[in-house]
């Protein structure tokens, strides 16, 4: 069952269904050569007569995969969650390192399993993101220059948008808060505010360059783009200004926002997420694949402003997400989930997603763990299964504590 949404499968019409065999069908099967007398028939398979397909590398580590499959399985019977994804990146080239979701399937034995495991919740099903959607607001704000790190506004603990009253997710009112301590303490009314100074206009083009309410492209089948509407959509309200900014009344795939934060780690580019490293054709042509930069999001130094004020919002924190030698930046979100009338009073999501080490980000990590019960908060539940994966993942890529690296490279 290892990497079976990343694989699919091939069925008895010789088909391939889902993952790399579903996005790959037409290169990988092979095919009868022609003479001038007859076709060779189908169960000649592997004969003289017979051009194989193409071979297809992949940019999965088959080590970091089976520790994020045994980390999300753990966490699942941890935290009492339904089920989870698990999705790691390198930002610089778009390479998934791996991808884990539970349920999962056995690709052996496809025909006797249910067909709604098939589909890969990393990217075929989507959710509200939640507070995670708190950074990618703050990005858009600092590069439209409504705001810096320094800038302050005074938190009442309650906004009007749209005729919607938003509270922040303590009930509490926080005074006068900077940038950064909005980001520490995830506060929906400053998000609100970040989006009210905005404007609908400059801030759904910064959601779009982001690369939400489209598909990533990434060389899987079944994925789809999310939603998130805008002014001119159908069913768009004002009150959707406020609830956006902190990742409600819009949706996205968990692939989605993990290429979003990735793009504040690289730098401001927005890398298209890819599976295959390269391929080899039956004549032995070898075809490297190459990163593909899909848009500019923010500015190289937006970025880097950012990274710093997630570093340090996890830090005054003390995040369970934190990696001791190692400084990370992320996000912690917990979900609402829409139901009949509203929303679940009871089940969430919790997730976290982050990147490091901040000065050189070599990795993205994303956790998302559906209606957990240990607790409705994603800073209990998916914070720390995040920040126990990271110390392991970094040892599997072999990537020096913060110090010995720095001194080695003089910085």
């Amino acid at each position: 069952s290892m990497a079976s949404h990343i694989l699919g499968f091939v069925a008895l019409d010789d088909t391939g269904y889902y993952g790399v065999e579903g996005f790959y069908d037409a290169e990988l099967q092979g095919k009868p050569e022609v003479d001038n007398q007859s076709r060779i028939p189908f169960d000649a398979t592997g004969g003289d007569g017979w051009q194989s397909g193409s071979d297809f590398y992949l940019t999965i580590d088959s080590e970091i995969q089976n520790l994020a499959e045994l980390t999300l399985a753990d966490a699942l019977q941890r935290t009492g969650a339904e089920g989870g994804t698990l999705i790691v990146l390198q930002p610089r080239t778009g390479e998934v390192l791996a991808m884990a979701s539970l349920p999962n399937f056995d690709p052996n034995l496809f025909a006797a399993q249910d067909g709604r495991l098939f589909e890969n919740p990393a990217i075929s099903q989507q959710y509200e993101p939640g507070s995670v959607m708190k950074a990618i607001t703050m990005a858009i704000a600092l590069q439209e220059g409504v705001v810096t790190p320094q800038t302050t506004y005074t938190d009442n603990g309650i906004i009007e948008v749209g005729g919607a009253e938003i509270y922040n997710w303590d009930r509490a009112a926080h005074g006068v808060v900077d940038m950064t301590t909005l980001l520490s303490k995830s506060l929906n009314v400053g998000a609100a505010w970040l989006t009210l100074n905005m404007g609908p206009t400059r801030f759904y083009d910064g959601l779009e360059s982001f690369g939400f309410g489209q598909r990533t492209g990434i060389d899987l089948e079944g994925e789809i783009g999310g939603s998130v509407r805008r002014p001119g959509n159908a069913n768009w309200y004002e009150s959707d200004l406020g609830t956006n900014a902190f990742g409600q009344g819009m949706a996205a795939t968990p692939l989605q926002v993990a290429v979003a934060m990735g793009a504040i780690a690289n730098d401001g580019l927005v890398m298209q997420p890819r599976m295959a490293a390269s391929r080899v054709d039956a004549d032995g042509t070898v075809t490297e694949f190459e990163p593909t930069v899909l848009g500019r999001a923010i500015s190289a130094e937006t970025a880097h402003t950012l990274r710093e004020m997630l570093a340090k919002a996890l830090e005054t924190e003390a995040s369970p997400a934190l990696v001791p030698g190692y400084r990370i930046a992320g996000k912690t979100g917990t979900s609402e989930i829409p139901v009949p009338g509203g929303y679940d009073p009871e089940k969430t999501i919790g997730s976290f997603v982050g990147f490091g080490p901040v000065d050189d980000p070599a990795f993205v990590v994303l956790v998302k763990l559906d209606r957990p019960t240990s607790s409705r908060w994603g800073s209990e539940t998916a914070a720390p299964i995040f920040g126990e994966f990271v110390s392991r993942l970094v040892v599997l890529m072999e990537i020096p504590p913060d110090d010995v690296r720095l001194a080695a490279t003089g910085g």
